[in-house]
């Protein structure tokens, strides 16, 4: 785009507000300014037009204006337009985010020496806001509640994972609801099908977790005894060695076994690198209550941008949702191009994905304004220093080179993204303080 300066108020500019989100703007552009760009244009044409009868720089202008003067208009007015649009909005302190519409056309425009060149231009631009007051904001500000209860729940899941399964001592046969280690394969048509063979498998008889069949015939089994048992697979198994076809399973039982759980004592912590089991007990109870303010500080920050939004209404420019939706659509896209999918494998509708994300736009798109609008009003801002710290920090716990993973975010453009995120966490602890805690609800009886 060609630079122009029009000169202190030569350009004449009126707006209008059509919404709180789209502005109108009417652009006189002066006739000396019309004259100036037409002259200058027939300046340059006559140096290089080349015209039968007439020398090179030497074609007088009514030749000129006879045969060239519809395209010595559309350049002036290609000349004249966008920089006149561009000095009409900053002077007028707009900021466009998109969906210019110009009236008329740029390529309709009428253009007449010794008249000015006057057009509106149409564009969506961001509202002003009014924030709601912070103290019009509740949220629950309870704190975690984590009861004995619980934590010996998540203990009680650690030994389960640690159990242990050994032989009864007693001498006998496989029983109904009893626990058995076995191994197994199994083939078809009387050939082992490759890599079936397990080992060591438990199997709880009576769970329903396993084939009925084989839970039938290992009942009156004694250890060390082999079987082959028949099982019938459906035909819309995904294994297709299988699928449809009748399978025997040649199984070996091991043994009758009973879970043996660990003591809960300071062996116990101690395999578990604590010092005893009182130290373990507590280190478990105070993670379960880091973990659920963890919990409850996301569900407040989900909160307090909800109200935020309920409670700053404005309207986002359909362009602006057009744009975050096919945004968010490319991000499925590359997401599945890593997966090595095609939107039909994945069963996705575009027509249809795109109704779906619009409302998630839409909130992102209100949620980035309110934070900008609430960054600048408390003049909350990240340093460079603070930038950098951070960039260490992520780099330090990705065991990267910090100077290195630096550039490699600038090569990617994500250095704002990381500044908006600080600038973001800086928000949500400014905000909570300052809302109101949900007064709780009493009930008397």
């Amino acid at each position: 785009m060609n630079h122009m300066d029009f000169g202190r108020n030569s350009l004449k500019v009126e707006v209008e507000t059509l919404s709180p989100s789209r502005k109108l703007l009417r652009i006189e552009i002066p006739a000396e300014k019309v004259n100036e760009e037409l002259e200058s244009n027939y300046e340059a044409l006559g140096k290089r037009a080349t015209v039968p009868g007439f020398r090179r720089g030497h074609v007088p202008r009514s030749i000129l204006r006879a045969r060239f003067s519809e395209y010595i208009k559309s350049e002036a007015i290609q000349h004249l337009v966008p920089p006149a649009y561009e000095e009409a909005v900053q002077s007028e302190d707009i900021v466009p985010i998109g969906n210019l519409e110009l009236k008329p056309d740029i390529t309709e425009m009428e253009l007449r020496e010794d008249e000015p060149l006057v057009f509106e231009a149409a564009v969506d631009v961001k509202p002003t806001l009014q924030l709601p007051k912070y103290e019009d904001i509740e949220i629950d500000k309870s704190d975690v509640d984590v009861p004995k209860e619980e934590v010996d729940n998540y203990i009680e899941k650690l030994c389960q994972q640690r159990v242990q399964f050994v032989p009864i001592e007693t001498e006998r046969a496989v029983q109904e609801k009893d626990l058995v280690k076995v191994d197994w394969e199994y083939s078809v048509d009387g050939q082992i099908i490759e890599d079936s063979h397990r080992s060591d498998i438990i199997l709880e008889l009576g769970s329903g977790d396993n084939f009925p069949e084989i839970e039938t015939q290992l009942v009156g089994m004694t250890p060390g005894q082999k079987k082959d048992i028949k099982v019938d697979f459906p035909a819309e198994h995904p294994n297709k060695n299988i699928a449809g076809k009748q399978v025997t399973f040649h199984v070996t039982l091991q043994s009758i076994v009973e879970k043996k759980l660990p003591e809960l004592n300071d062996e116990f912590a101690k395999e578990l690198g604590y010092e005893n089991y009182k130290q373990f007990f507590g280190t478990v109870w105070n993670n379960l209550v880091e973990e659920g303010r963890a919990v409850i500080r996301q569900r407040q920050r989900r909160e307090l941008v909800q109200q935020l939004i309920e409670k700053t209404p404005f309207d986002v420019p359909e362009s602006l949702v057009e744009q975050q939706v096919n945004l968010m659509i490319d991000n499925v896209k590359q997401q599945l191009r890593r997966e090595r999918k095609t939107l039909r494998e994945a069963g996705i509708d575009l027509e249809k994905l795109s109704e779906v994300l619009r409302p998630e736009a839409i909130e992102q798109i209100k949620r980035t304004w309110i934070f900008d609008a609430i960054a600048e009003k408390e003049d909350i801002q990240v340093t460079d220093e603070e930038l950098d710290r951070n960039i260490r920090l992520i780099a330090e716990q990705q065991n990267k080179d910090p100077q290195k993973y630096a550039i490699l975010l600038r090569e990617n453009g994500q250095i704002e993204n990381i500044r908006e995120n600080i600038r973001d966490e800086k928000i949500y602890a400014f905000m909570l303080p300052r809302i109101s805690a949900k007064s709780s609800l009493i009930v008397t009886g």
